[in-house]
């Protein structure tokens, strides 16, 4: 709490002072009853036998009163609960729901009744996994390797073998901001002009749920999806992934994670050791040179990254590096950010564009830097946000792109965060338009870098290949370039709202239906995986497969 301080009291306004109007009120009776049932005044009340026994009568009147009065609270919590799970929220709490539909139909004490029973479920009396779904995820991967294998035969495999690879992931950076400008001033001028020397993906998504930050790192390291509820990191830091690091590991790469904060936020410390890091340097390792909201500010942040990066002296080199400076509430000093905002100023709106072109100047020097030690030419520079800017306002971003936005552009925009791909020699530029997202990034880096997929257990499939898949939200919304599926508030298929891309009206439920399925099979397929720790099985099961096939294939010769 203490590190999201500032985040907190910015969204705390005066007229929120009338939530708290009861507690003076419950303050002043509790000190009276304490007076009135105070034990002298009691004693002399109850003067006789017969007083004391008024008194016994009138405990089991309010005791019983109390009880009825529990249980009535608690069947208008139960039953319109087991009313709604019966009807329209058939699968409520069996599938992948997130926490907003579940409070829709419990209410405030109901949800709090259920996350306690779902954690006790969950940590204490967990039945374990079954065979039906340890079955179904080993279909669903071997079904995903056979798009994952197919770029191991396009042009792209092998485009930057040897390449070392510093990644960049950008705080609540998004993609509206590319490209816009304010009173004739670019938003992002570096990003702009290195964006046209890359390839960038104009549809990439953020695919994050309520671990945000954490999300995004296990995303596009792991490829998996981020569990329904809490963090991966801090959830099952001790379960095996097949992560980027340990992948580049066995191919000699040096492999390193930069973050200029405590190594304790968000489990890091322990999950970066899982993932087989090779150094996590977090702020004990960091000059603080550069005092700037949460941490050190990005432009000194990234320059020592590259000392970090020079002083290990290691080739070729795997490195990550996570931004800060962006978070919010994006409070950046004027003289830090100097980018005037017009009409945005003085609002979170505006200090938002604010933190984001100090943002693109500390990646602008970033570049300098890495031409001047001379590892431009030898170095693959990836970046992408880390997820969205928590300002769901649609007026100001109106303001801003000069138009009206329906309700699947602005779920879009949330969504969207830029990502690009910089080959050494500006190789390989160009636009690509394909629906993709964070799981895809780890299979992206692995063909560019010439890897097979192997034995690895992903979800993702590679940016660079012609094969493609959707895009699946945590909130089991999903796009596959064509359609744009919006999950309601409920969380029911046909509540739900789908959107044809080609001219973005609403188009009827059932274009949207199959992959609203296969959305709800993927996302269940991860949360087992995640959950009950099955990639070391699924593993093993693959190994013995293949080695009763090789036995088969040595019989059958013998035999002719």
């Amino acid at each position: 709490m203490s590190s999201l301080e500032d985040s907190i009291w910015s969204l705390v306004h005066r007229g929120d002072l009338v939530l708290l109007c009861d507690i003076p009120v419950a303050l002043a009776y509790a000190v009276w009853a304490c007076w009135y049932w105070r034990p002298a005044r009691i004693a002399r009340r109850n003067v006789g036998i017969q007083i004391r026994s008024r008194s016994r009568s009138r405990l089991m009147l309010n005791t019983a009163l109390a009880g009825l009065l529990l249980a009535l609270g608690i069947s208008m919590i139960v039953g319109p609960v087991n009313q709604q799970k019966n009807g329209w929220a058939s699968g409520l709490f069996v599938g992948n729901w997130w926490n907003i539909p579940i409070y829709n139909v419990t209410g405030l004490l109901g949800f709090h009744g259920y996350d306690t029973y779902r954690y006790a479920k969950e940590h204490w009396f967990s039945g374990g996994v079954s065979e039906s779904q340890v079955q179904e995820a080993k279909d669903w991967f071997d079904d995903r390797k056979l798009l994952q294998e197919q770029a191991e035969s396009e042009p792209m495999f092998g485009a930057a073998k040897g390449k070392n690879v510093l990644m960049i992931q950008a705080e609540a950076f998004q993609s509206f901001l590319i490209g816009q400008s304010v009173g004739g001033q670019e938003i992002t001028p570096n990003l702009n002009a290195l964006i046209g020397k890359s390839l960038y993906f104009s549809n990439f998504y953020h695919q994050t749920g309520q671990g945000r930050t954490s999300d995004a790192d296990f995303l596009t390291s792991c490829s998996l999806h981020p569990m329904p509820t809490g963090s991966v990191f801090i959830r099952f830091a001790d379960h095996d992934f097949n992560c980027l690091p340990e992948i580049l590991n066995a191919q000699d790469y040096d492999t390193t994670v930069h973050h200029a904060y405590d190594g304790s936020f968000w489990n890091r410390n322990n999950m970066y050791h899982n993932m087989e890091y090779g150094k996590f340097y977090s702020i004990k390792d960091f000059d603080d040179d550069e005092p700037l909201g949460w941490s050190i500010g990005d432009k000194s942040f990234l320059q020592q990254t590259v000392d970090q990066i020079k002083e290990r002296g290691a080739s070729p080199f795997y490195a990550f590096a996570i931004t800060i400076s962006g978070h919010h509430p994006f409070n950046l000093p004027d003289y830090k950010t100097e980018f005037e905002v017009g009409d945005f100023n003085g609002t979170t709106f505006g200090d938002y564009i604010k933190a984001a072109h100090y943002v693109d100047a500390a990646i602008g020097e970033l570049v300098d830097r890495l031409k001047d030690e001379g590892l431009w030419d030898n170095t693959v520079l990836m970046m992408y946000g880390d997820h969205d800017n928590s300002l769901y306002d649609k007026k100001p971003y109106e303001q801003l792109l000069g138009k009206s936005l329906s309700d699947e552009e602005m779920d879009a925009i949330i969504r969207k965060v830029p990502f690009f791909i910089h080959f050494p020699g500006d190789e390989h530029t160009g636009v690509s338009e394909k629906a993709v997202g964070q799981l895809d990034t780890a299979p992206t880096i692995l063909q560019m870098l010439g890897i097979p997929m192997g034995e690895n257990k992903m979800m993702g499939v590679s940016m660079l290949s012609a094969a493609e898949k959707p895009v699946v939200f945590r909130t089991g919304g999903f796009t596959d370039g064509k359609v744009y599926y919006m999950p309601s508030n409920g969380g029911m298929a046909d509540a739900g709202s789908c959107y044809s891309l080609a001219d973005g009206t609403a188009t009827d439920l059932a274009a949207c239906t199959a992959g609203k399925e296969a959305a709800d099979r993927e996302l269940r397929v991860s949360d087992v995986v995640v959950e009950h720790d099955l990639l070391p099985e699924l593993k093993k099961r693959r190994l013995t497969h293949q080695l009763g096939v090789n036995t088969v294939k040595k019989k059958s010769a013998s035999a002719i």
